[in-house]
């Protein structure tokens, strides 16, 4: 398959518009604890746990959003556009009630839901101060994020990519003027970021509505849509998105729970982890962006029926998945010297551990590339959602937390060796689920009853 011209140039018409539009969104989430930076470290570390809420809100909403493009692209291989509408009304009204209640939780429990990542009261107040703000960003985001995840499903990743792009400039000026106090208004530090990045979902929501209501022809979708009750296909695509939900959220609670054991030895490690954890969520970009192509492809193949085909597509994109990851591995390395110098007003103490901390991700990415391609990428897009819970949920809370606690809270290890511990699930994960790929038993058609 790697060899035939057609796939090539398809794996790279939607992964580079996806990979840009990643590097947008994700832009827009590094601005707050990139720009804060000149504030100093109790500023960086505040920032950086008070994203950890919408990290989880994130991660959920993937969750729900992929139960949908899993459909929409099955669908989209069958040329079955009145069923895709459908899914869309369904994703867009989950989406926004599990949001609102998400957002509202943490608006009333800003102060404890912050207690448990760290013990320090001066951090604690000003990542409170961030929190209560931001969460009125979830919903919009929420709601953008929805109908993008459908339109690329169907293979129209350019107009998200345009979208974001927006987004990132939009926040870059609100955030100036905001952070620091420009245009005759005040400085207002962590709050200003957090203004920031709710003009920035704003936005996308925004932009997202006028293309579907102005643009937007193949699929049709409208308000209409959202009006109508579907009480027939709700518990099918409940069916489809609950798995893949339990998955995201078992994972992103175990990454939030990474951060909490993080959190508790000191605030050095806080900032550390944070600076360190920007190098690998842009090296993570790439792997993130091919397991999407890899989902959407797929999922599309098995909706015309060709499982033969679909199964060739998992093997070809097992063996990217490698290129992938030793590729994620080198932009860490590279990138580690010139991120840091983002932040001058680092303690020494944060620079060094964060320059340690970056060559164990650089070396967690040789193996997170078939980890991620293969769970996120082959079995999703086929329909394997439960393989992929139980990967998730075994490697992180029965391996690598266990073994992180013990090492921060029982042996009192150094913190590199505690960073070690809790990346240690990777290497297990990749090599199951690549023997997983290779066997080829993993392709389900969604759109039929189960």
């Amino acid at each position: 398959m790697l060899k035939d011209r057609s796939f090539r140039r398809t794996v790279i018409a939607i992964t580079l518009p996806l990979a840009i539009n990643n590097v947008m969104s994700f832009g827009v989430q590094m601005l707050d604890t990139v720009m804060v930076g000149r504030l100093g470290d109790s500023a960086v570390a505040a920032v950086s746990l008070a994203t950890q809420p919408y990290f989880i809100y994130q991660v959920l909403l993937y969750g729900l959003v992929s139960g949908g493009s899993i459909l929409v692209s099955q669908y989209w291989g069958q040329g079955d556009v009145s069923h895709i509408r459908r899914i869309m009304a369904l994703m867009l009204k989950t989406v926004a009630a599990v949001s609102a209640a998400y957002a509202l939780l943490c608006a009333v429990f800003p102060s404890q839901i912050m207690h448990i990542y760290s013990q320090d009261e001066s951090i604690i107040g000003l990542s409170v101060s961030y929190l209560r703000v931001v969460v009125l960003s979830y919903v919009l985001a929420g709601l953008a994020n929805s109908y993008f995840s459908a339109l690329q499903a169907k293979e129209d990743v350019r107009v998200s990519t345009v979208i974001y792009a927006g987004s990132f400039f939009v926040n870059v000026i609100a955030n100036y003027i905001l952070i620091f106090g420009h245009l005759g208004l005040p400085a207002m530090g962590v709050v200003g970021a957090a203004a920031g990045t709710v003009i920035a979902r704003g936005f996308e929501c925004l932009a997202a509505w006028a293309y579907a209501r102005f643009r937007e022809r193949e699929i049709g979708f409208s308000h209409h849509d959202i009006i109508k009750k579907d009480r027939d296909l709700f518990p099918h695509y409940l069916r489809v998105s609950l798995p893949v939900i339990g998955d995201d959220l078992v994972w992103s609670l175990g990454s939030s729970a990474r951060v909490a054991i993080i959190g508790n030895i000191g605030t050095v490690f806080v900032t550390a982890a944070s600076v360190a954890g920007i190098a690998e969520q842009f090296a993570m970009i790439m792997v993130y962006s091919v397991a999407r192509t890899a989902s959407i492809m797929i999922g599309k193949t098995i909706g015309t029926g060709d499982r033969s085909k679909a199964k060739s597509m998992g093997d070809a994109f097992l063996a990217l998945s490698v290129l992938v990851g030793v590729a994620a591995c080198g932009v860490v390395l590279l990138v580690r010297g010139p991120l840091l110098m983002l932040y001058p007003d680092l303690s020494a103490d944060s620079r060094s551990l964060a320059y340690g901390l970056m060559g164990t991700i650089a070396a967690v990415m040789l193996v997170c590339g078939i980890e991620t391609t293969s769970i996120i990428g082959v079995l999703r897009g086929a329909g394997d959602n439960r393989f992929a819970l139980a990967m998730d949920a075994g490697g992180m809370w029965l391996l690598s937390l266990p073994l992180g606690l013990l090492a921060a809270k029982v042996l009192h290890w150094p913190a590199g060796l505690v960073y070690v511990c809790l990346r240690s699930d990777s290497p297990l994960k990749a090599f199951i689920c690549a023997i997983r790929v290779r066997k080829g038993n993993y392709i389900r058609d969604m759109t039929k009853p189960q």
